[in-house]
This record gives C-alpha cells, sequence and structure tokens, in this order.
C-alpha cells in the first residue's frame, strides 16, 4: 500500500499512540475487521508506522520462537515487546497503512476509513445522537459485540459520563476531545477498559469527529441518557 503522502503542517503531532500489543496482533492478522480498521486508520497518521508495523511482525516471530525455547517463562512476552523500542535492529520491509490525508478536498477521514467507506464523510448517512451530535453505525461484529461507529458533535459540546461492558477505543478524526486523561487531536487514539466511567468535551472552535469501536452497550449514568439509550441504540 503507498504511503507516500505527506501531513498537513498545521495537523498536532500524535502523541496519544495504540498499544505495542494491537500492533502485533494488527500484524499478525488476528483482530476482527473492526479492530483492522481501527488499528489502519490510526497508523495512517503515523510517520514511523511502516516501521512500527514490521517491528510488531518480527517482535512477533521472535516470540514464538521464544515461547517454545523458554517454555513461556513469565517474562518472555516483556522481552519480546521491548524489541519494539528498537525498530532499527528489525527489517523495516512491510506495508502498513497508506497516510491518513486528513483535510483532501476538506474531507477528514483518514485514507484506510475513506477506501472501505467508498464514500466522503459528508455523504454519510449521520442520524440524531443528542443535541449537537449525530453518530452513524458502520459495522457490527466479532467477539464481544464489538460495535464500529463514528461521532461527530458541535463544539463545545459535553458527552455524558459513560462506561462500556469492555474495551473502547476512540480515535480523533478531527477537531479535539478533551477527558480526565488529557485532550486528543486527529490522529491520537485513546483506549479505556470496562472499569473506566468519563465524561468527555469537544473543542471550542471546530466540530469534533471520532471513530469509535466498542464492547456491548454504552453504560451511562445520567438518568437522562438512560432513558434516551434505547433510542440512540449504543
Amino acid at each position: 500500500m503507498n504511503t507516500a503522502v505527506s501531513h498537513d503542517a498545521t495537523r498536532h503531532p500524535v502523541t496519544h499512540r495504540i498499544g505495542d500489543e494491537w500492533l502485533m496482533a494488527y500484524a499478525a492478522g488476528t483482530l476482527s475487521e473492526g479492530q483492522s480498521l481501527m488499528i489502519a486508520s490510526h497508523l495512517s497518521y503515523l510517520d514511523d508506522a511502516t516501521a512500527r508495523v514490521s517491528a510488531a511482525e518480527a517482535a512477533g516471530g521472535a516470540l514464538l520462537e521464544r515461547l517454545e525455547a523458554e517454555h513461556m517463562a513469565p517474562d518472555a512476552l516483556a522481552k519480546t515487546l521491548a524489541l519494539l523500542d528498537e525498530p532499527e535492529r528489525l527489517p523495516v520491509s512491510s506495508p502498513a497503512a497508506p497516510k491518513a490525508d486528513a483535510g483532501m478536498d476538506g474531507d477528514p477521514l483518514p485514507a484506510p476509513l475513506r477506501a472501505w467507506l467508498g464514500r466522503d464523510v459528508d455523504e454519510l448517512r449521520w442520524s440524531f445522537l443528542g443535541p449537537k451530535m449525530k453518530k452513524i453505525d458502520l459495522w457490527r461484529g466479532g467477539p464481544n459485540d464489538q460495535r464500529l461507529w463514528m461521532l461527530r458533535a458541535g463544539p463545545g459540546v459535553d458527552i455524558p459520563m459513560h462506561g462500556h461492558s469492555g474495551t473502547e477505543l476512540v480515535l480523533v478524526l478531527k477537531g479535539s476531545l478533551t477527558d480526565p486523561h488529557g485532550t486528543f487531536h486527529a490522529g491520537d487514539i485513546e483506549e479505556c477498559d470496562g472499569e473506566i466511567f468519563h465524561s468527555l468535551r469537544t473543542g471550542e472552535n471546530e466540530e469534533c469527529i471520532c471513530l469509535a469501536l466498542t464492547e456491548g452497550p454504552t453504560r451511562f449514568r445520567g438518568w437522562v441518557a438512560k432513558l434516551l439509550q434505547p433510542f440512540i441504540g449504543l
């Protein structure tokens, strides 16, 4: 896949990256369709994506060899994941995801997501989620009732306190999101487990578009959000 696309000079640097265990699973091809699309979209924002995925592929192979040699030693996985911090030792030959090229023709979708959808963001059929918020369901399947969907919210919108039944991945495509863990800009990804409840707020200066991968129904704390949940389908 082509990775030679220049970045927008005004884009914030990606500071919140996916964990190495996700990279290894992505390189091994063991993720679901929704998970793979999420990780490919995130990788498309990273200048070193090809090197990181190649490192993950090599680390995965090294892990299998090491597990056999060390008979499942407790530190085998940790030692192998440490290889991802030294990509210069590993071959850089396998392709990663194509660059996001976000903002091309005014469309903020990263290339892998745009190719999968076959249309631009304004051609999607958005449905009501809440005041100044819209969503679109993209995919559902895989283990643990995975759901891939997109959120589109106006500036300065508060997203109610909520949690999920399992892992939640949120990739910002446009604008920004802030929660107790920090502020996330385009290309940043946040991972939360099923124990975490958080509220979010979109940036004040522009709309926010996010790609979300969740497991199971959303768990809202506010009674208004709970009443609306059957109608919004999350």
